[in-house]
């Protein structure tokens, strides 16, 4: 088995401060995931001794050398029926700082933008430079902006987390945001990124990366699809009230029978006149303001679609094909064959998850994960 060791670093990060202040010398155990759209969650078990205590303070970041960092929320300290004290340690990844802020006041672009653009322009308002300077999350900066994703001809979003927008948008048009870690430099960086082509018949020239069952490089998968939540087109309500109500459609609007799934959207928060976070009115045309509603219906049907994944855990020792990190990254697109499952797929990896214990192992998944029932909770509110 590949024995792959790690450093765990450990930063105090406040309004003040951005400074290594110690190493996790001592760990039994570390799950440590990374994401391609939003945060994800991590573990690590530990002995508790002087130092590790000292180190391990709720708010403090976690980091392993790669450009992925993350904040400790939980600390828990276990004696088990041998005697043996331990800390168990959980938090998310930087991209839960973008949780801390809401859209504060009306954001309305009218014009066309990529979508990463929308999501640029709004954690720079709401957290790089807002209007009430208190709002600043600190080392916090914005990478330069690729134009990816979906083409937005109008977009505004009133209230709720700045997390939430991200989600939405980026889940919409199939990229991905990232806060990644600049530890020498001292900077927090948002990066909205689309992943790179590497399947099997990919016709842009990279080298492509496929992992097989009967080349043995998958040691255990799991496949899951679900259409429950399925909608193939929305119907969406903006302002006014009664028969004057704005209405549009969008998705497939054509289906007709068993494949139409119709989503009603109330997006009466979605207003012809907006306002930013320093009070300016601004008022959209009709066509402006339909082109909102279009784009507000999308991002509920991106919420509806059929789940699929590819859950598999990546052989480590031996001859092993493809490095991670070097050879292929989260969010590339990539070629699965498991013919004890009957799959064969080209899927993007949407979460990394390196698990360093007795035995280094590798877990992939591929397209996008059934939601937890606190995600979906949290999706019925919003």
């Amino acid at each position: 088995m590949q024995v792959k060791t790690i450093q765990i670093t450990v930063f105090q990060i406040d309004n003040e401060t951005f400074d290594a202040i110690g190493d996790i010398s001592q760990f039994t155990s570390l799950a440590w995931p990374d994401k391609f759209n939003g945060y994800a969650f991590f573990e690590m078990w530990c002995p508790i001794t002087d130092d590790n205590a000292a180190l391990l303070k709720k708010g403090n970041v976690l980091w392993t050398g790669g450009e992925n960092a993350g904040i400790i929320e939980i600390v828990k300290s276990i004696i088990d029926e041998n005697g043996e004290k331990s800390f168990n340690v959980k938090g998310r990844t930087l991209e839960k700082y973008l949780d801390d802020r809401i859209l504060w006041g009306g954001y309305a672009y009218t014009s066309t933008l990529k979508a990463s653009t929308v999501m640029y322009n709004l954690v720079n308002a709401c957290a790089i430079n807002p209007t009430n300077t208190n709002r600043i999350i600190p080392y916090l900066e914005c990478a330069a902006d690729a134009q990816i994703g979906n083409s937005l001809s109008g977009y505004q979003k009133t209230g709720g987390s700045l997390y939430d927008a991200l989600t939405a948008l980026a889940s919409d048009s199939d990229i991905g945001f990232s806060v990644l870690f600049d530890p020498n430099n001292k900077k927090l960086i948002f990066e909205v990124r689309a992943g790179v082509d590497r399947t099997q018949d990919n016709t842009s020239g990279n080298d492509p990366v496929v992992f097989s069952t009967e080349l043995e490089d998958i040691l255990a998968s799991t496949y899951y699809t679900n259409n429950e939540d399925e909608k193939t087109m929305a119907l969406v309500q903006g302002e006014d009230s009664g028969t004057s109500r704005v209405l549009v459609t969008t998705g497939a609007v054509n289906g007709v029978g068993f494949n139409r799934k119709e989503l009603y959207v109330d997006a009466r928060d979605l207003q012809s006149e907006v306002y930013d976070e320093s009070g300016t009115a601004s008022t959209l045309t009709p066509s402006q303001y339909q082109a909102t509603l279009v784009t507000r219906g999308d991002e509920k049907l991106a919420e509806h679609v059929i789940t699929e994944t590819f859950e598999a855990t990546i052989r480590q020792f031996g001859d092993v094909q493809y490095i991670y990190g070097t050879d292929y990254q989260k969010g590339d697109k990539v070629t699965i064959i498991d013919e004890q499952l009957g799959i064969s797929v080209s899927a993007r990896i949407t979460s990394v998850e390196e698990d360093f214990d007795d035995e280094y192992e590798l877990i992939l998944t591929f397209g996008y994960a059934y939601p937890t029932l606190l995600e979906k909770m949290k999706r019925t509110t919003t």
